[in-house]
């Protein structure tokens, strides 16, 4: 009866994405209609054209800052505007620049397909926190795409439905590249994640998994155009990571962290910084009790716990001391969740909001600055007790990041 009513929840999510996203085709296709039937009269040409030629005559600064405001769908079409245009939307230093500034939104890891006359296709699905339960759907140019595994910096690892690869893209740009599988293993203890390598300038996978002998495994994986194989390297101890309890790392600053469970009466992190390819591990400050987590807040790297209150959350940023450069917990909020149970996903980009998840796959969105907390987004109703059996959404960002540039470190004042 579980089993069946596993099926049924995974049937139930998967119908809601197909009718989330006919609904957003359909609406496209109304918006393309209408376009398509506009007639602009020779007034308002006119004043079209004089803007346009205003608008090429800024200067290289201005338009700078203000395309960096942009969302990146907008910038995507607005490089075709004009070689300019082109040159600058396209370059290292603006990608990266604006990168930095991308909100948060929520990609869904399965991916919906839908076969309108026998023309299979494949659609990453997004939810926009900052509008509520505003849904949008990118179409794939892979057509087997079966789940996101992991996403940084823009950038999605995927599996593909005959598990023969792995796919690195970005959604919203379309550029891909297939990667080898790591390691196959027949634990469920696997995870992989990407984080970004300064001193090469190059995009690191990395993937940790545990072997049929209980020990602890870890390979990674440059992205390059001169190698596509696995380095093999000394992983965690196999005791640490066994109780890893969050397989979906956090990528900061060029390491990758893993929570894990208790382990000789203390809980702790487990991090790599891919740079040295270095494993190391951090005591957490508190219990890691059910339904903690940790996750990136405000560009460092914080814990979001429970006291022995289920209802009061903690949380801690880790952050350097000025002196002896040693990094240390720090207790910089509270929570008073007023006796509702939800967890925590994910927080946006300056740490001024965080987002909850119910049992009822509903998201909320707590304000710190108003201590207020909001639904943005209703999902199907599931039974309190039942424990959900897919993560549906995680974070990501839209940017035009590709693996392929290699990105200045310092930017110039006038941006």
């Amino acid at each position: 009866m579980f089993r069946c009513r596993k099926r049924a929840v995974r049937r139930d999510a998967g119908a809601k994405r197909l009718r989330l996203l006919a609904e957003f085709l359909r609406a496209k296709s109304v918006r393309r209609e209408a376009n398509g039937q506009e007639e602009t009269s020779s007034q308002d040409s006119e004043i079209q054209v004089q803007n346009h030629q205003l608008i090429m005559k800024l200067p290289h600064d201005l338009l700078f800052k203000i395309l960096i405001l942009l969302p990146a769908e907008s910038l995507f079409m607005l490089q075709f505007v004009c070689k300019k245009w082109f040159n600058l939307i396209n370059s290292s230093v603006f990608i990266r620049h604006h990168s930095r500034q991308s909100e948060t939104v929520l990609i869904c890891q399965k991916m919906t397909s839908t076969a309108p006359e026998n023309n299979l296709k494949s659609y990453f699905h997004f939810l926009d926190l900052d509008h509520g339960n505003h849904h949008s759907f990118v179409e794939s140019i892979v057509v087997n795409l079966a789940d996101v595994i992991t996403s940084y910096d823009g950038l999605v690892l995927a599996t593909v439905k005959n598990q023969s690869s792995l796919m690195l893209m970005n959604p919203l740009t379309r550029k891909y590249t297939s990667l080898p599988l790591g390691t196959l293993t027949d634990f469920c203890f696997e995870s992989y994640g990407i984080a970004f390598c300064n001193d090469s300038s190059l995009y690191k996978v990395v993937h940790l998994c545990c072997e049929k002998e209980g020990d602890s495994s870890c390979e990674i994986l440059s992205i390059c155009a001169s190698t596509r194989k696995w380095t093999r390297i000394e992983g965690p101890s196999s005791e640490l990571l066994r109780n890893v309890r969050q397989t979906n790392p956090v990528s900061i600053g060029g390491s990758l962290y893993w929570m894990s469970g208790k382990h000789e009466s203390d809980y702790f992190i487990i991090s790599i910084n891919v740079e040295n390819e270095k494993f190391i591990t951090k005591k957490l400050p508190i219990s890691s009790r059910k339904h903690s987590r940790i996750m990136e807040i405000g560009g460092s790297l914080g814990f979001v716990g429970y006291g022995e209150d289920h209802y009061l959350m903690q949380g801690w940023i880790l952050m350097k001391d000025g002196k002896e450069l040693e990094e240390n917990w720090v207790n910089s909020f509270n929570i008073n969740l007023d006796n509702v149970s939800v967890v925590a996903i994910c927080s946006s980009r300056n740490g001024e909001k965080m987002v909850f998840e119910s049992p009822r796959d509903c998201l909320y969105v707590y304000d710190f600055d108003n201590d207020e907390m909001k639904e943005v987004h209703s999902g199907d109703y599931i039974d309190p007790w039942f424990e959900r059996i897919e993560k549906l959404y995680i974070p990501h960002r839209n940017t035009l990041v590709s693996w392929e540039d290699h990105y200045q470190v310092t930017f110039p004042c006038s941006s």
